[in-house]
């Protein structure tokens, strides 16, 4: 569905560095759950394929529909029309701070926050004479965060 709907490729790697960023906060959270071990693997490989699906398509409709009137509405309605969880589509909704929809749910909260920093981190980095995240050293991100 990203790649349909998203041809930009610049766009594409911001849902793949959200979606990396909201994977390890879907890991940490099934850590904190206590869902580990075997009896417990699905469980938790369902809730990990749910924060990284969310966080791949929390955009994928901004380069159809770049408004506020329109992004995230549009895909979310897509997204209603094809069967997908509520929870995937609030924490979509929520990621837009114009959007009016409180962030809740762990998912929510972790959409959002990742959401912010990788715009944050991808400004870090294109300060760097290499534009290369690789170059984007924690102190001088903690220094520039205030």
């Amino acid at each position: 569905m990203l790649t349909e709907w998203t041809q930009s490729e610049s766009l594409r790697r911001h849902a793949l560095a959200v979606e990396a960023r909201v994977t390890a906060c879907g890991e940490a959270e099934a850590d904190r759950l206590g869902l580990t071990g075997a009896e417990r693997a699905a469980e938790r490989s369902a809730m990990i394929e749910l924060y990284a699906t969310t966080a791949l398509l929390h955009d994928f409709d901004y380069e159809r529909h770049p408004t506020p009137a329109e992004h995230p509405f549009v895909g979310v309605k897509e997204l209603e029309r094809l069967g997908w969880p509520i929870g995937v589509r609030t924490a979509i909704l929520g990621h837009a701070r114009y959007s009016g929809v409180p962030r809740v749910t762990h998912l929510d909260k972790s959409l959002f926050a990742c959401y912010e920093l990788s715009g944050f981190l991808t400004a870090c980095a294109l300060v760097k004479p290499s534009r290369a995240i690789s170059d984007v050293e924690a102190a001088s991100v903690r220094k520039n965060e205030g």
